[in-house]
């Protein structure tokens, strides 16, 4: 995510150096495109028909401009260090074709209003602290549910969780990671429990380096949550984990808090959060499409899965600390700092 240094100097260099990328986009070894498919959209019959059919029309122009998009997205496997620029340059031109969309129409469903109900907004906007919202896998965890370290010596996890889910094995596509993953393969570890119709399910997890000393530390200055695309039911087990008295993450959003863009993106549109000023809102994200709505709202973090040396967390601290606790407006300072909306601009008008 950032250099070692902070410098002014490297800031800078960063910035042109993206700006002025010649980095093309190869997409002849992707193999399976975004599904075209889309849910009906959710007929609320307490609102007025006016209401409801305005609504319905909204979404149906989202639908048909999402529906265009013709890219594959780029795994967050691809964020690395060392890959970074590159990560952040093929996912900028897919953004850039996205730039024209109407997120906020989707964001009138009445799905997503019940979903995260008004009481619960005027909640989390109690006090004066900017709003700092972390994704969870790959960004604070990696949950090995291909057991590809279960017998690995040398990568011992950090923790096992269990959780229950009503979904089926092949429908729990519990991570927020854009790979689904296969849960066929931890049927080992795969227990009914007759008595209510649940699945139990125990997953592995690597824990990022510092992640709970960091959640320590940023809760004092920062109102913290969570913004996952996983479902609910694994998510609060890993959350439950590495917070486990409910000391520093005051909330939690998950997939059903996310825009579904042809059932393979989930985009983090921080609206959702309509009575926080979204100038003292920040979203901390292993993958770019998360918050493309808002990308001067955005730190791109590297992708985390079992490197005990990882000190992107330590990173992420001091530019909080440092540039955004300090500033009016969040979005003027990461813009000053990653120039993500410049490189963007400069994409659309070649």
């Amino acid at each position: 995510m950032f250099n070692k240094n902070l410098s002014e100097e490297q800031t800078t260099h960063r910035t042109q150096s993206l700006a002025t990328s010649s980095q093309s986009t190869d997409f002849s070894n992707r193999t399976q495109p975004i599904s075209s498919s889309f849910k009906n959209i959710i007929e609320d019959p307490v609102l007025p028909k006016i209401i409801k059919s305005k609504i319905n029309l909204n979404y149906e122009k989202f639908l048909e401009e999402t529906s265009n998009l013709d890219f594959y997205p780029i795994n967050c496997n691809e964020n690395f260090e060392g890959n970074y620029d590159n990560y952040l340059t093929k996912t900028l031109s897919h953004i850039a074709k996205m730039k024209n969309i109407k997120f906020n129409y989707a964001l009138d469903l009445p799905s997503l209003k019940e979903n995260f109900p008004k009481e619960k907004i005027e909640r989390i906007s109690v006090g004066n602290k900017k709003v700092l919202l972390l994704d969870l896998d790959e960004t604070l965890i990696h949950a090995d549910f291909r057991e590809e370290f279960i017998n690995n010596e040398n990568y011992k996890y950090d923790a096992i969780i269990s959780f229950y889910s009503k979904n089926e094995i092949n429908e729990v596509d519990n991570k927020d990671d854009d790979i689904d993953s296969n849960l066929e393969e931890i049927d080992n570890k795969i227990n009914k429990d007759l008595s209510n119709d649940n699945n139990l399910y125990s997953v592995g997890i690597f824990v990022r380096p510092g992640a709970q000393k960091f959640l320590a530390e940023i809760s004092k200055n920062f109102e913290v949550g969570i913004f996952t695309a996983a479902l609910p039911e694994y998510a609060d087990a890993a959350i439950n984990y590495i917070d486990p008295e409910n000391k520093y993450i005051k909330f939690r959003l998950y997939r059903n808090h996310c825009i579904n863009i042809k059932d393979s993106l989930k985009v983090k549109d921080l609206r959702i959060l309509k009575n926080i000023n979204i100038k003292n809102i920040i979203l901390v994200d292993n993958n770019m499409y998360s918050f493309a709505p808002q990308l001067n709202n955005g730190i791109l973090i590297n992708s985390f899965y079992f490197d005990k040396d990882d000190k992107e967390l330590d990173n992420v601290y001091r530019y909080l600390i440092d540039y955004i606790l300090p500033a009016d407006d969040v979005r003027e300072i990461n813009e000053e700092f990653f120039g993500f909306n410049k490189i963007l601009n400069e994409m659309t008008q070649n």
